[in-house]
């Protein structure tokens, strides 16, 4: 139960009546029949239903703990997520019981076996925990080497005017990147945006 005043980290599915976490659930609907909140399992039954997959299975992963290359441990989280003609396998990491920190996709088709996508989806969470874009220096953190790679997410603080950065799993505010960068004064740069759902 949440103290009064903070915002609760679950909602009750309309469809089946379960209580999930806020990330769980999908607004599933339209402007002119209404929406419904709905458990990622019963709005994958109802995408799946719309477009005749009858052999679609909604498949629950156990969450798994990985070691970065500094030591540090990391604990993800799966959903499965049927948009259509894709299938969207996440992984995230939970922070303050929302997702955040390392957050990884992949695609597939409806049909495809979630369990090679899971596969593929692991070897490239590994990949990504090898590396280590940032340092630490006298004057805090620092550009590591000259490739950096991350997320750019919603700066809460900054009404969306300028981006949060995550890497290496963390929030770096924009100002402090700015920071870092100019250690590289004068020098050229290239900035490459990709979909999440890309290898980087």
């Amino acid at each position: 139960m949440s103290d009064e005043g903070e915002p609760s980290n679950t909602a009750v599915c309309e469809a089946c009546g379960t209580a999930v976490p806020t990330y769980d659930v999908v607004s599933y609907g339209s402007i002119e029949r209404g929406y419904r909140e709905l458990c990622t399992s019963c709005f994958n039954a109802a995408v799946a239903s719309a477009l005749g997959l009858e052999q679609f299975e909604n498949v629950r992963l156990e969450p798994v703990v990985m070691m970065d290359c500094a030591g540090d441990q990391h604990e993800f989280h799966f959903g499965i997520r049927l948009l259509g003609d894709v299938m969207a396998l996440k992984a995230f990491e939970l922070k303050a019981g929302v997702p955040g920190g390392y957050q990884f996709e992949i695609l597939g088709k409806p049909d495809d076996d979630p369990l090679p996508l899971l596969g593929r989806l692991i070897e490239r969470m590994r990949r990504s925990l090898s590396v280590r874009y940032l340092d630490r220096s006298e004057d805090g953190a620092c550009i590591a080497d000259q490739t950096v790679c991350g997320r750019i997410d919603w700066d809460e603080s900054g009404d969306g005017r300028t981006p949060l950065l995550v890497i290496d799993g963390r929030e770096v505010a924009w100002d402090e990147f700015g920071r870092m960068l100019m250690s590289f004064e004068g020098w050229q740069f290239q900035l490459a945006i990709r979909d999440r759902s890309e290898d980087v």
